[in-house]
């Protein structure tokens, strides 16, 4: 029974790991820039169109929301996904369309103290 309940909790670690991406893009298409903070790192390597940044979540947060004003998402698609052989990092890959065109959304997470955190953001025109 203990085998049961520990293989029942790592697999679920394993699920959730993957899934923060998962969550962090639906809520940034559904526009819900505001619960993006609870997911990420207090310093966030931001990229909007090769302008590369190390900053904090809440100036991250207020640049993404900006980019996402000035392009509001008609539709999202997850495209991608990995993850590390230690399962200690993850990344997804979305297709966001906007009125002004097209963008390829990378997030990557890793596991720190047991904790998974968003650490890096990029989003390109494509």
């Amino acid at each position: 029974m203990k085998t049961i309940l520990i293989n029942l909790f790592v697999l679920m670690a394993i699920s959730l790991s993957a899934q923060i991406e998962v969550e962090f893009l639906k809520t940034l298409g559904n526009g819900e820039i505001e619960n993006l903070e609870v997911m990420m790192a207090n310093k966030i390597n931001l990229n909007i169109d090769d302008a590369q940044m190390k900053i904090d979540k809440q100036k991250a947060i207020l640049k993404i929301n900006t980019f996402f004003e000035n392009n509001r998402i008609i539709k999202y698609k997850l495209i991608h996904n990995g993850k590390s052989s230690d399962k200690n990092s993850s990344y997804r890959v979305a297709r966001m369309t906007t009125p002004n065109g097209k963008y390829r959304v990378f997030v990557y997470s890793e596991k720190k103290l047991d904790q998974i955190k968003i650490v890096e953001i990029r989003i390109n025109t494509m």
